[in-house]
C-alpha cells in the first residue's frame, strides 16, 4: 500500500509515524533540506512483520531532528513508509532522485515499470533524470505542459507522487486521492490505525497477523487464526483460478493459482510475475468481445 506524506506543518505524532511503520513494514525514508542541499535518510526494517522496534525508534528519533531543523526555515519534509511490490532490496526505500536538487516519493503501482529485482518508482525517477540538468533544477519543470501531461499518462487514475527541490518548493500529482490536515498531506489513511497487509517482504506472517481491530494472534499460524471466529470476517474468499499457471506466492510459500488482477487466490497477495499473463488474457477476452459485438451488429 505504502504512504506518501508532505509533512508543512505540525509535528507527525509518534503514534501517527509507529502506524505508518507498522502498516508499511519494509521501511521508511525522509527527503528534507539541509544547509542549502536535498538530503534523504532511508531506514529499513530488519526487525521483523509487526514490529516497531529499536529500526523504528531511530527513524523517527531522525524524524524529530529534521523536523526540528526543518521548522526553522520553513522547510517541508517528505516522508514514505513502504511495502514492496517491485524491486525487494531496502536500497529502492523512498525517496528517489530525479537530480541532484529535486527528488520524490510515491504510493501507488506505476505499471510498465520495475521488476521483482528493481522497483518501479526507481525506474520512474531514473527515466525523468534522463531530461537535461537546466531542465530539473527546480520543480518547475514539472509545469510544462507536456512533461505534466506526460507523468499523468503513466500514473493512471490511482497513483501518487509529491516531487520537491531544495528550495523546499513541491509538486503534487494525484492531490485529490489524498487529504490534507492542516498543512500536511497525506496519501492514505494509513496514519490513523494498524492495518497488516500480505505482500510484505519483512516476513511470512506466521503467527504474525493482526486485523484492524483485534490482537488475538500471539498463539496461531496463518490458518489457524482464519480458521478462528476472528478470522472468518476478513479470510479472503478462494477464487477460482484465471490463469492455469501458477506463480510463487511469497505468503503462502507454494505456487499457486492467481485470480484476475494476478492476486493468489488463496490469500490474496499481489504477484507481480503473474500480471503479464493476466494482462494478455484479460486483453484477449476484451478483442474476442469486441469482435463478437461487431459480428452481432
Amino acid at each position: 500500500m505504502c504512504i506518501a506524506i508532505l509533512n508543512h506543518g505540525k509535528k507527525l505524532t509518534r503514534t501517527e509515524m509507529s502506524n505508518c511503520w507498522v502498516s508499511n513494514d519494509d521501511g521508511a525514508g525522509m527527503l528534507f533540506i539541509k544547509d542549502g542541499y536535498l538530503q534523504a535518510i532511508k531506514q529499513p526494517n530488519p526487525d521483523g512483520f509487526n514490529c516497531a522496534g529499536a529500526s523504528f525508534d531511530k527513524f523517527y528519533k531522525d524524524y524529530e531532528e529534521v523536523y526540528a531543523e526543518s521548522r526553522k526555515f520553513g522547510y517541508p519534509i517528505l516522508v514514505h513508509f513502504r511495502i514492496a511490490t517491485h524491486g525487494l532490496d531496502p536500497k529502492y526505500l523512498h525517496p528517489f532522485f530525479v537530480s541532484d536538487s529535486v527528488g520524490l516519493i510515491h504510493n501507488g503501482i506505476i505499471y510498465g515499470y520495475g521488476t521483482r529485482d528493481y522497483s518501479d518508482t526507481y525506474e520512474f525517477a531514473q527515466e525523468l533524470a534522463t531530461l537535461p540538468h537546466s531542465m530539473t533544477h527546480n520543480v518547475e519543470f514539472l509545469d510544462i505542459p507536456f512533461i505534466a501531461n506526460s507523468i499523468v499518462d503513466k500514473l493512471e487514475a490511482s497513483n501518487k507522487i509529491v516531487f520537491m527541490d531544495d528550495r523546499g518548493e513541491y509538486r503534487i500529482f494525484g492531490e485529490s486521492l489524498g487529504h490534507w490536515v492542516g498543512n500536511n498531506w497525506f496519501s492514505n489513511d494509513a496514519y490513523k490505525t494498524r492495518t497488516t497487509y500480505f505482500g510484505s517482504t519483512v516476513g511470512k506472517p506466521t503467527a504474525k497477523y493482526q486485523p484492524r481491530t483485534q490482537s488475538y494472534y500471539d498463539k496461531w499460524s496463518y490458518d489457524e487464526f482464519y480458521d478462528s471466529p476472528y478470522g472468518t470476517a476478513i479470510k479472503p474468499s478462494q477464487e477460482e483460478p484465471y490463469v492455469d499457471t501458477k506463480y510463487e506466492c511469497f505468503v503462502c510459500a507454494q505456487d499457486v493459482h492467481v485470480n484476475d488482477e494476478a492476486c493468489c487466490v488463496d490469500c490474496g497477495s499481489y504477484i507481480i510475475e503473474a500480471e503479464s499473463e493476466v494482462v494478455n488474457k484479460l486483453l484477449e477476452e476484451d478483442e474476442m468481445l469486441n469482435a463478437r459485438t461487431i459480428f452481432m451488429d
